[in-house]
């Protein structure tokens, strides 16, 4: 069944469209208190940052605006539309958005490039249709806010060594965080993180943005905990920041090479059933929609060509990162066992970025089990991604079957000398993690 998703324009705006299963959300630039939804299907502090008096306050181009608006409005049904009720075979959905933008042509000249890139990341089936926005486009006053970097920080282990590199260049830095409320201790961890990194390095300013976005379940609307197009939700919020610096500042995603292929680790892992959150193909083809539209920003990976021990190894402040990496949160399953440490949920141990990020940890000796819920090592418990990767391991013992599961993916704007250098480093990865596995 088709599930249809119209955004408003503003409190004004009367577009409909007859579909029983059609649900509705704000421009991020209307104040949520003025809404005249009934129910929209997300919540979120945007607006805060578009209208505030304070020094964080944005003042992004009419692009980054629309690429906002797009992004929430895939981000919170793919957040909210359950596979398993809405999707074929209990999977890939049939999803249209209905969104007004300022750039109607530009947004129509991207329109099948962004529908494919919609699709490889969550693997349903997107329809895009865009109408012209008939307000004309506010103008925000401008503020002074520059910053040479704009970097994702999640809270994880690869991006408090990214900002911790970054920092380390005496560079100014703008940080970008998005958390979703519960009590999994997202936002906890980043602030931590944040406030250590800036009392480290006093002469450079660091401004973190915490953004909270979050789906609204309901009813019909049970929620799904895939959520595969969260990133693209991350990487618009960093945009909205880095555009309002400047038009040249780039977004920085600080993530290891191995988790960004994230190469299906069985046979039945294929396709969208393994995330292509930070994939090359992925922020290829969004680069291209950028320079499409208009938008001269563009979003680089510095450490795709490293696994996350190299990234842990050869980091630029290595006694700093060190003494504070437990602190740092990985797991894909935060908040799952609700076994507390301090303020925050443990990781899980046995998720495929647990059992990544301790391989990374084992490369330099500074595994600890005792951080983790549960130990992958010796254990007699079956746990389904310690499996996967030792079929993994076996599946790509050889460069050519890296290669040939790489560029299953289809065509990426990359040269041969950079498909090499991925297929290199997705087997030094599985060597770190092979070590790990196979320790006495």
């Amino acid at each position: 069944m088709k599930v249809s998703v119209i955004l408003k324009e503003n409190k004004s705006d009367k577009y409909s469209i007859a579909n029983e299963h059609c649900f509705y959300l704000d421009s991020i630039i209307t104040n949520p208190k003025d809404s005249k939804l009934r129910e929209s299907i997300v919540r979120h502090n945007i607006f805060n940052f578009l209208s505030s008096k304070e020094n964080f306050k944005l003042c992004p181009n009419s692009l980054a605006i629309d690429f906002a608006n797009i992004s929430m409005a895939a981000y919170a049904i793919d957040q909210a539309a359950n596979r398993e009720k809405f999707g074929h075979y209990g999977w890939s959905r049939y999803i249209e958005l209905n969104i007004p933008v300022y750039n109607l042509e530009k947004w129509n000249s991207s329109k099948q490039q962004f529908e494919r890139t919609l699709s490889f990341l969550s693997g349903d089936k997107w329809i895009l249709n865009f109408r012209k926005c008939k307000k004309p486009f506010p103008s925000f006053t401008i503020s002074e806010f520059r910053t040479d970097k704009v970097c994702l920080f999640s809270g994880g282990m690869d991006s408090f060594i990214g900002i911790s590199d970054i920092m380390s260049n005496k560079n100014s830095l703008a940080t970008i965080s998005h958390h979703k409320g519960g009590n999994s201790g997202e936002l906890t961890t980043q602030k931590e993180l944040v406030n250590l990194l800036q009392n480290e390095v006093v002469d450079k300013e660091i401004l973190p943005y915490y953004f909270f976005v979050q789906a609204r379940k309901n009813d019909v609307l049970l929620g799904e905990r895939t959520q595969r197009a969260r990133s693209i939700l991350f990487l618009s919020l960093a945009l909205l920041v880095a555009n309002s610096s400047s038009d040249k500042t780039e977004v920085i995603i600080p993530e290891n090479g191995l988790i960004s292929l994230n190469l299906p680790l069985t046979p039945a892992r294929g396709g969208s059933h393994s995330t292509k959150t930070t994939h090359p193909k992925y922020i290829s083809s969004l680069n291209e929609i950028f320079e499409m539209v208009g938008i001269n920003n563009r979003i680089i990976n510095p450490y795709r060509f490293m696994t996350k021990g190299e990234m842990f190894a050869k980091t630029k402040m290595p006694k700093f990162v060190s003494e504070n990496i437990n602190k740092t949160l990985s797991c894909s399953k935060p908040g799952y066992y609700q076994q507390w440490k301090g303020e925050k949920e443990r990781q899980c141990g046995h998720c495929v970025p647990c059992i990544i990020r301790r391989s990374s940890m084992y490369l330099i000796n500074k595994d600890d089990a005792t951080n983790y819920v549960k130990n992958v090592i010796g254990s007699n418990h079956r746990y389904d991604d310690f499996n996967a990767f030792k079929i993994a391991i076996k599946r790509y013992s050889k460069k050519d079957k890296i290669r040939l599961a790489f560029q299953k993916s289809g065509y990426m704007d990359i040269s041969e000398f950079e498909i090499r250098k991925y297929v290199n480093m997705y087997k030094r990865g599985l060597k770190e993690v092979r070590n790990f596995m196979n320790q006495s």
